[in-house]
């Protein structure tokens, strides 16, 4: 609304240049005697009131029906004196009147735009009778060219007018169905994430008694095998591995109750990376890792998110997944905005694949793809914060993975 209402004063502003203009058309070309006081007076009214409600109304942060309704009721009112004054519905700029009620149908509540058009329909009405009639001061021209002369002026102006505000009207409801759109794709993005953490929930829950299991038979078998050292170095792997997924699981609940007090943590940029990193090496130890992080001094203070760290992670399993032998991993910050570039040195993926990562769960269970949920939970991550995900295959082989996020919500103080 607050838009159209702009639209409206511009227009306004024009229409009024296009008045003066054809008054002084008139009075030089055709040698029409108008009433010169009245009318003036009219154009620079409107030209103070149209200036005033700008200079009112441009902050606004909404605009209801009412106004809009009060600035097309003088617009009638304004054009029904100006035709008053010059000839009545005789005047070729009688359809002008049209122009309030194409506004009103785009822009208020048909209550009103009936009340516009009503207006529009008695002053047009009344000035077939009541007017002050046009006369000329030179006879070198009919009055049926000065009518004919004068429509296709008004059709001009008119024409032109109202093409500039439906465009932006159309413009304003292309960008209103793209925000519609992605408002749509996050809610259905949302739902997906509350429906993995309800089946992650459940599947810990399952998974606790056969990892216990497990973990009983492995350490029966070691004992048992104490003095075979190459199984028995393999068991106490099993078992190694066997403990870490039953602390995986037994941090998944606390991790989710502590992560609102963990999230008020207020570390440097370059120590989050650096503990994020870190902690995602310690489950990669065969992977060759090159990592740079560069940036502004002091890097900036931001409150740590421990979603965030979970999603970095996920993008660095995936490149891991994907990658051959080695990944490499840059991170770059200036004082409101990071980027994180991970590139490793698989296969690459297809085009059409490209554009389904991180905004979709994927089911393709091959091993240079992934399954794709770390990188659909880490995309909702960053987009929850304002950034995102982007992919693109390197001429040299391999994916490279780039996120990039504004700090703005996450910086500290």
């Amino acid at each position: 609304m607050l838009n159209n209402l702009k639209y409206l004063l511009l227009i306004r502003f024009i229409a009024i240049g296009g008045q003066v203009l054809a008054l002084l058309f008139l009075r030089q070309v055709f040698a029409v005697n108008l009433p010169a006081t009245p009318v003036l007076l009219i154009i620079t009214a409107l030209a103070l009131f149209t200036l005033l409600s700008w200079l009112r109304l441009r902050d606004r942060a909404d605009i209801p029906d009412w106004v809009f309704l009060v600035q097309l009721l003088v617009d009638v009112a304004t054009l029904s004196l100006l035709v008053y004054f010059t000839g009545g519905s005789a005047n070729p700029f009688i359809f002008l009147f049209i122009l309030p009620v194409i506004f009103a149908a785009a822009s208020i509540r048909p209550a009103f735009t009936v009340l516009i058009t009503l207006a529009s329909v008695l002053s047009y009405t009344l000035l077939m009778f009541f007017h002050v009639p046009v006369t000329e001061q030179n006879s070198n021209h009919s009055g049926v060219e000065l009518h004919v002369w004068g429509m296709w002026y008004g059709f001009i102006l008119s024409a032109g007018l109202v093409a500039f505000f439906v465009s932006r009207i159309a413009a304003a409801l292309r960008q209103r169905d793209r925000s519609l759109a992605a408002a749509r794709e996050d809610a259905l993005r949302a739902e997906q994430v509350v429906t993995l953490g309800s089946l992650a929930a459940g599947t810990a829950h399952e998974l606790g008694t056969p990892l216990s299991t497990m973990a009983i038979l492995a350490r029966e078998m070691q004992e048992e095998n104490a003095g075979r050292p190459e199984l028995s170095d393999d068991l106490n792997v099993i078992r190694e591995q066997l403990d870490r997924c039953k602390t995986i699981l037994a941090n998944l609940a606390s991790d989710a109750g502590q992560l609102q007090a963990d999230s008020g943590r207020i570390v440097s940029i370059e120590e989050f990376l650096a503990d994020i990193f870190e902690k995602w090496q310690k489950t990669r130890n065969g992977m060759i890792t090159a990592v740079e992080y560069t940036g502004t001094q002091p890097a900036p203070l931001i409150i740590a998110d421990k979603s965030l760290g979970q999603a970095v992670i996920n993008v660095l399993n995936n490149a891991a997944d994907a990658s051959c032998s080695r990944i490499d991993l840059n991170g770059h910050w200036t004082a409101d905005h990071l980027t994180i570039s991970v590139r490793d040195d698989g296969t690459g993926v297809s085009e059409d694949y490209k554009n389904e990562l991180g905004n979709k769960i994927l089911t393709t269970k091959s091993a240079e793809q992934g399954l794709g949920i770390g990188l659909f939970l880490a995309q909702t991550t960053l987009k929850r914060l304002g950034g995102e995900i982007s992919f693109s295959n390197q001429a040299s082989g391999g994916l490279h993975t780039q996120i990039d996020l504004p700090l703005g919500q996450i910086l500290a103080g």
